[in-house]
């Protein structure tokens, strides 16, 4: 019951935060525009500007139980992914930045960090996308592209 309470409770501000998404399906979080001077995909002195760097990219199925956990739709951040991804919000996966971070991936364009990964891939990025895409999950497979960290969380 508590954790209920919890989730509404994270739900709602995030809601209250980002507003109707209807329109834009980009999720928006006011933050730092984050440079790439640590060479670790992590913020860096703001104003340098980012180039990001090449890292592995892969590809899941949010709902999918056996490419996710125990609650398939629910991510790091305790928000329905499945709902988020079937309303066209481009969300990933990622270790190395904080939650609600927002990267630019090469020819994905912007996510949204609202799950995590196995610890072990904690260099790679991980695309959501909606249960029905198991086959263009598989299809993408791993690729290299330069990931930009945009902006997290103040």
């Amino acid at each position: 019951m508590k954790n209920n309470i919890l989730l509404a409770i994270v739900i709602v501000l995030v809601f209250l935060v980002v507003g109707n998404t209807a329109d834009a399906p980009a999720l928006r979080i006011s933050g730092v525009v984050a440079g790439s001077g640590t060479g670790d995909g992590r913020s860096g002195s703001a104003g340098r500007g980012n180039t990001g760097i090449v890292r592995e990219v892969t590809a899941y199925n949010v709902g999918v139980r056996n490419q996710t956990s125990d609650t398939p739709c629910i991510g790091a951040m305790g928000l329905d992914l499945c709902r988020l991804v079937d309303q066209g919000w481009k969300v990933c996966a990622a270790n190395f930045v904080e939650l609600g971070t927002i990267l630019k991936i090469q020819e994905h364009g912007e996510c949204h960090v609202l799950d995590r990964m196995n610890r072990r891939f904690d260099h790679r990025v991980d695309i959501a996308m909606g249960t029905g895409e198991v086959d263009k999950a598989l299809e993408f497979g791993v690729q290299r592209r330069v990931v930009e960290v945009k902006a997290g969380i103040p």
